[in-house]
């Protein structure tokens, strides 16, 4: 299966302030951290659609095999950005087979689960694979390529929420139970360091 993967990181982070995705976790960033999860997949091609911090985060990642592509209308919400990293992963691969769209402030996102997404996508046949938690799904979400053409009209700034919810019946979940944890303020990564103080002595 010919994969592509876009990785969102073109928001302003309003709430906390900063580029959160660059904040320290597990001796790099978490940004660093996402990267390095999705490339264990070893998919054709990796798509980083960078907006506000786009200097900061190239600066941080450095050189890298991910092909980082700032945004200029990154302000134009969600929607906008999902769209310019779809436009990105079929510039590189235009017969690609499916699409893996990731945010990058969810620190907990780890191989296993995107291995399991894979192999969920395979075996179940359904065209969209998306993370559960909470009882609602979420990101991560996994498109067949037939999906472009839904994506290419995505409107506003609930990115493939409203697509996905009209698939319910072509939708495989997978569990994700600290999806539900992103970082949108100093409170919750202050909340996340304690979090990984508790698994680090378990």
């Amino acid at each position: 299966m010919k994969l592509g993967v876009v990785i969102l990181a073109a928001g302003a982070a309003s709430r906390i302030g900063m580029a959160k995705m660059l904040l320290p976790y597990a001796g790099q960033t978490i940004l660093g951290h996402i990267v390095q999860e999705v490339q264990a997949l070893d998919p054709a091609t990796i798509c980083l659609v960078t907006g506000k911090y786009s200097n900061e985060i190239q600066m941080a990642l450095g050189a890298t095999s991910v092909d980082i592509r700032p945004f200029s209308n990154w302000q134009a919400g969600m929607a906008a950005s999902i769209k310019f990293g779809m436009a990105c992963i079929l510039e590189k691969e235009p017969n690609i087979d499916a699409i893996l769209f990731v945010v990058s402030d969810q620190p907990f996102l780890e191989r296993q689960l995107l291995f399991r997404m894979v192999k969920a996508f395979q075996e179940t046949g359904k065209g969209i694979v998306a993370a559960q938690y909470q009882e609602q799904f979420g990101t991560p979400v996994l498109f067949h390529a037939r999906y472009i053409p839904q994506i290419s009209n995505l409107e506003g700034d609930r990115g493939a929420k409203k697509l996905v919810e009209h698939q319910l019946d072509n939708l495989a979940l997978v569990d994700f139970p600290l999806g539900a944890f992103d970082i949108d303020t100093v409170e919750d990564y202050a909340q996340f360091q304690l979090l990984l103080k508790q698994q680090d002595a378990h």
